[in-house]
């Protein structure tokens, strides 16, 4: 694996940051990450935002989306809060998870619906045609 670029440990991006390449963030980002490849989140990152990637590594802090077309990889050290939407995904023991979980064999077989208050139990997902 060849990292093509880097958000360093005493960095804060805010803003949307997107690459076509793999990437590593070992800093905060404040906005939306995206790629056409790999996105690897270090053990000191914090992402508060999206994070949408054909493959996505977790050891840090995820707030907010993560959206994987193959595959999310989750650390011990990781903690993730929001909503998780992928096909497979591999979490180790001692990951913490808070979070919506959506899986199916592509990630475009779902659409998010937001919950309806007259429903005690709503449909999350509906599937598309």
């Amino acid at each position: 694996m060849t990292l093509h670029s880097y958000v360093g440990s005493n960095t804060t991006i805010r803003g949307n940051f997107e690459c076509k390449e793999d990437f590593l963030v070992e800093g905060a980002v404040e906005g939306n990450l995206s790629s056409q490849g790999l996105i690897v989140l270090g053990k000191d990152s914090l992402v508060k935002g999206e994070v949408s990637a054909k493959e996505v590594a977790v050891s840090g802090i995820v707030v907010g989306t993560v959206r994987c077309r193959e595959r999310l990889e989750i650390y011990e050290s990781a903690k993730i809060i929001g909503t998780i939407q992928a096909p497979v995904i591999k979490m180790a023991p001692g990951a913490q998870l808070n979070a919506r979980v959506i899986m199916s064999g592509k990630t475009g077989d779902v659409e998010l619906l937001s919950q309806s208050s007259r429903n005690s139990y709503p449909s999350l997902v509906k599937a598309t045609n």
